[in-house]
Parts: structure tokens; C-alpha cells; sequence
């Protein structure tokens, strides 16, 4: 009976290490949990050094030159606000999805959000990108709210696709 058990954690084990794909914890928005597959190897190669900022039109944006940015506002601890995505080059259909994990945790919490005068929740999902703007190929306004200090990482997807990631400092 003791071998059987063990044959099984086996079996679990080998399960595990073939599954790519993170549990979530889904608490801050719907039951469904995240609308994309997070990679392992996304989580595990982040780079936790904030990401840089750069100018596009006249704007300064935070995030990979000429490929995903916003342009950049601070970030404040439990206060939401807008940010302009833009997105340049090959940009996926879909969309737009941002994830967000903080340095340290293994929990994966939505960092857009939907306010209304009564109500404000967390999202996974918001629209797909419109066209040209501020030098950018295409661009998507969003609302994001992060709930403690310090850093995060913000997994960007387009559909199933994920762009990059962007390093932001909360205060």
C-alpha cells in the first residue's frame, strides 16, 4: 500500500513539472480567473529593475521603445488612474490583458480596473487597440489600480499573446 502511494506522488509530480501554465488566485475579480495561460518562464524571467521611460510625440512613456509603453504617471498605492497604452510594430490581435505580480509574491492579481460613480472593480480584460497615436501604431486608454507599495510587474497580452512586461514602482 506504501509503494502504491508513492506511485502516485510520483504520477503528481511528473504532472506537475509538465505543466507550464500558473495557478492564479482570482480573488480581486471574477470567478473565472485570468482570460490567458501564464507561462512559467514569463513569471521566472521578469527583471525586476523598473522599466525605463522615453519620449514618443511629446510624451514621456514607460515601458520598451518601440514596442509596448504609456505614457507615464506615477503610480500611488490603493489610487487608481489613466493610462494611455501604445503598442508599435506587429501588434497582436486581441484584447488588451495586464497582469500584475508583485516583487516577491507568487500571486498574479488584475491591475486594470472599470469605475463607475458607485462602483470600482479590478479587471482582466479591456478593449483591443485603436489606431496611431503619439508616434505609436496603435494605441488603448485604460484605468489601473495597484494595491500595495513597492514593485510590480505588469504581464501585457494582446489576446493569448503576451507582448512584455513593464516594471513599475508603487509609492
Amino acid at each position: 500500500m506504501l509503494s502504491m502511494l508513492f506511485g502516485c506522488n510520483d504520477s503528481n509530480e511528473a504532472e506537475e513539472s509538465n505543466n507550464n501554465s500558473l495557478p492564479v488566485d482570482s480573488s480581486m475579480a471574477d470567478e473565472k480567473g485570468t482570460p490567458v495561460d501564464v507561462d512559467r518562464k514569463v513569471i521566472q524571467n521578469i527583471d525586476w529593475e523598473v522599466s525605463e521611460t522615453f519620449n514618443s510625440g511629446s510624451f514621456v512613456m514607460r515601458g520598451l521603445p518601440e514596442k509596448v509603453a504609456f505614457i507615464d504617471e506615477p503610480f500611488k498605492e490603493n489610487i487608481g488612474n489613466k493610462y494611455m497604452w501604445h503598442f508599435w510594430g506587429d501588434i497582436p490581435d486581441g484584447k488588451l490583458t495586464v497582469l500584475a505580480i508583485k516583487e516577491g509574491s507568487n500571486e498574479i492579481v488584475p491591475a486594470l480596473i472599470v469605475s463607475s460613480f458607485e462602483d470600482e472593480r479590478h479587471v482582466w480584460t479591456s478593449d483591443s487597440p485603436a489606431g496611431p497615436n503619439n508616434g505609436a501604431d496603435a494605441h488603448l486608454p485604460s484605468n489601473m489600480k495597484l494595491n500595495e507599495k513597492g514593485k510590480w510587474a505588469l504581464l501585457v497580452y494582446l489576446g493569448e499573446n503576451h507582448v512584455d512586461n513593464i516594471v513599475v514602482e508603487v509609492n
